[in-house]
């Protein structure tokens, strides 16, 4: 149960970076309308590899001393507080949010060239690395993962949340439907911000029982916060 708890926490909180208009969502709509529903599993496989790129750095400055409890503790507050902002930011601001899906024409590039477009247009973002500095390693200090099994939950679920919401944007561009209208768009956005807050509340809570020396040794379980 601890590998499906990461893995939906991990999952809820990707919808924090995925959900909001930005470059990738630009890439998409005009490779999606220029060859099809083949460009979305591309694009996301190229962001996907600079996720992982990102994650074994982050791993690598963070083994050693997220075992810490202090250390965990701070970190774990940061990403909290991060994730309090996001969300709060994302109710807030859902009314005014707008999913722009009008296509322009542009030339279909080959399929390597779309999964490295996928990379570069999410690594020249700042939105991404502040979010990874933050939320992401606030996330693996509170999960303290052991095993090969809970780094792969976290990185499959916050990756999911990238292919699921592309997917749907991919499907509506192919179909021409119009289900997803700007007040369903924004009522998304604004249950999925509460839910990212209430999140981040919880990650406060265990990162300040950890400084206090009460989290369990192994990071706090997020099943309570990822069942919600």
């Amino acid at each position: 149960m601890r590998l499906l708890r990461i893995a939906l926490t991990a999952f809820l909180t990707g919808f924090s970076g995925a959900m909001m208009p930005g470059p990738m969502l630009a890439l998409t709509v005009g490779q999606v309308a220029a060859q099809g529903f083949v460009a979305v599993p591309l694009i996301c496989a190229g962001h996907a590899v600079l996720e992982l790129v990102t994650v074994v750095l982050l791993l690598l400055g963070l083994r050693a001393i997220i075992a810490r409890p202090a250390v965990r503790g701070v970190i774990g507050l940061i990403g909290g507080a991060a994730l309090i902002y996001m969300g709060v930011d994302m109710v807030r601001g859902a009314t005014g949010v707008a999913l722009a899906l009008e296509s322009h024409s542009v030339a279909p590039m080959h399929w390597a060239k779309v999964m490295v477009a996928g990379a570069a247009v999410c690594a020249a973002n700042p939105y991404f690395l502040g979010w990874w500095a933050t939320v992401g390693a606030g996330q693996l200090a509170q999960f303290a993962p052991k095993t090969a099994g809970e780094y792969l939950s976290f990185y499959l679920g916050h990756g999911a949340s990238d292919l699921a919401w592309y997917s749907l944007v991919g499907v509506i561009l192919v179909t021409g439907r119009s289900f997803l209208s700007p007040g369903v768009y924004q009522g998304m956005i604004l249950v999925c911000g509460a839910l990212i807050a209430v999140l981040g509340t919880a990650f406060v809570w265990t990162g300040i029982a950890a400084l206090r020396g009460r989290a369990p040794a192994a990071g706090p379980d997020p099943g309570v916060a990822a069942d919600g």
